[in-house]
Order: structure tokens, then sequence, then C-alpha cells
């Protein structure tokens, strides 16, 4: 592989924070990573320099782009695909990286942007055909790429989440769960337009209405969807924490390259801290509490490592491209 680009990984695994927990006030930095020190490697599994990067170990990959899409059954699944002279994918895959440096090929002529793992690690899951509005949901192994289900749903499907035995499915007009494990559709858990959520955490988010027709955000229980846990007209969801402690969240808006400002809030929506920059193009956890951001300065761009008290490049800092 020879992209240089480091993605980051998706899935979220604990590791140790940079610092205590924030002082009294939310603090507000601008991210520019030619002015910050130079902090520890990124302590999770990444894509870099087209290898897959787990601490000393280095592993090649097949295609040319890649991305990590979460840990599974002792080791993790990467999605990985070529691009060609014209910026076409071909050649999609799911391969299993197991511990013993093993490069399993699981999944073949898919695109790994469609694929998740289930939150316990036991499943892949993805919709193949995402363009149509009538499209099967399926379910694998992550061992030997079998399929485990498969279902058609109505109304463009996408899996929000899953664990062990069911997935929670988005389409147009609701958002319910699938038990794959039984092939049974419960009723819908809302109707309205849903976002991120976690099984694990009983959290799901969703917005009143169309955002860009006034519709604002809430955090609500997954299990009891008219329990509010926050809610507001100005931010949305970008991710939850690892513990479902804290969330990030950018302007309801916010389109296009990525956002220009990530906050750090409680999931009561205390915030925490907030970072700024050109614009953010990834943003995930290395730990509870600390944050790892793709960002996009005015003349560099690297990978920022931020907690409450501090923000350090993880990275070496590279030119920034124009987007």
């Amino acid at each position: 592989m020879r992209r240089t680009t480091t993605a980051l990984v998706i899935a979220v695994v604990a590791g140790a924070a940079l610092a205590s927990p924030a002082a009294a006030g939310a603090p507000s930095s601008d991210l520019q990573p030619q002015t910050l020190t130079r902090g520890p490697d990124i302590a999770v599994p990444h894509i870099e320099d087209g290898y897959f990067v787990d601490g000393e170990r280095r592993i090649e990959l097949p295609g040319t782009v890649a991305r990590v899409i979460g840990p599974s059954m002792g080791g993790w699944m990467v999605g990985t695909h070529r691009t060609n002279a014209v910026g076409e994918r071909r050649g999609g895959r799911v391969v299993h990286v197991l511990p013993g440096d093993e490069v399993r090929t699981v999944l073949r002529d898919v695109d790994p942007a469609d694929i998740s793992v289930s939150e316990d690690g036991s499943s892949l899951l993805g919709v193949p055909d995402t363009g149509r509005s009538r499209a099967k949901v399926k379910v694998w192994a992550p061992i030997d790429g079998s399929v485990v289900a498969t279902r058609t749903f109505r109304g463009h499907p996408e899996v929000v989440t899953a664990d062990g035995a069911k997935a929670l499915v988005r389409t147009t007009t609701r958002t319910f769960w699938w038990n794959f494990a039984r092939n049974e559709v419960r009723r819908p858990l809302t109707t309205r337009l849903t976002g991120p959520a976690s099984s694990t955490h009983d959290l799901l988010t969703t917005f009143t209405r169309d955002p860009y027709l006034g519709g604002c955000t809430r955090v609500v229980r997954l299990s009891r969807p008219k329990v509010k846990r926050w809610s507001s007209c100005a931010d949305r969801v970008a991710a939850f924490s690892p513990d479902g402690a804290q969330m990030l969240t950018y302007d309801i808006l916010t389109d296009g390259l990525g956002p220009g400002a990530i906050r750090l809030r409680e999931i009561d929506g205390t915030l925490l801290a907030t970072w700024t920059t050109g614009w953010f193009s990834a943003w995930s956890w290395e730990s509870p509490g600390t944050v790892l951001l793709e960002t996009n300065g005015r003349r560099k761009a690297a990978v920022v490592r931020c907690t409450t008290a501090r923000c350090e490049n993880a990275t070496d800092p590279v030119d920034a491209t124009a987007p």
C-alpha cells in the first residue's frame, strides 16, 4: 500500500488517559499542529503508511486505502480497497488481522465503508446494496465470512449498531430492532430521524425533525426513547465515549468536509472542552476522556490527542493540503 495519511481507528479501546478530569470551566483551544508538542504515538490500532499498526506490530495490508472497522474474535477487522486514477473504488474487501500477524480475507467485493462490527465483536453487518430503497441487511461470521442471516427492508436501511443477537436498523421512516438470531422484527423504537447509538450504554440519538428544517438533537435511552438525557438545537452527536459517560458533538448543520469545531461533553450535555481548527476529518477515542482528532490546520495536518487538560500531536505534522 502507498497511502501516507493516517486513518484513525473507529472502534474504541481502553488505554491510558493523559490527565485528570477537567477543572472548573470548559477550555477552548485552536489546534494548529505546528504549534503543538509531539506526544507518544497513537496507542490504539490504526492505519499508517499502508500498514496496520498496533504498538510495535506493523502489518502490510492489501489494497491502497484501509480503515480499521473494529475488534473481533481476538483480532481486528479492517476494510481495504483500491482507488484508480479517476478516484473510483475497486476490490473492496474486509480482512481479519489475527494476533499471529496473519491477514485473512473474510469478505470480497464489498464497500468497507458500509460494514460494521457488532459491539461484542461476534458479527459483521452491512447493506451491500446501499443505493437501493429496498435492500438486504446481511450478517456475516467474522472468522470465515459465511452468511449468518439476511433480511430485506424498505426505505434505504442502515445498521446503526448491533449486539450478539440483534441489529438496530434505521430506515427513512423508522428505527427498530431486528433479532437476526431469530429473524424477528420488533415494533419501531421511534419514527424520528436517528443518529449514533450504543447498545452497551443504552444511548440513542434522535432528532425532533430534519435539522435543516429546524430540528433539534435529543440523546435518549435506547431502551426507553421517551426518556431524555440531553437535547440541543445547536449541536449534534458525533460519537459516544467507550464508557458511555461522554460524547463528542459539533454544529448541527455541519456539512461537507467536516466540522471546524468539536466539543467534548458529558452525557447530560455539560461542556468539558472545545477544540477548533480549519476542519476535522475524523475523530475517535484512544480511551475514555482521551480523544484522537484528525486535524487539518492552516499550515499543517496531524492526528492530535486531546484531553480536557491539554492537546499534543500523536503523529508527526505534515503539510496541510487544500480540501
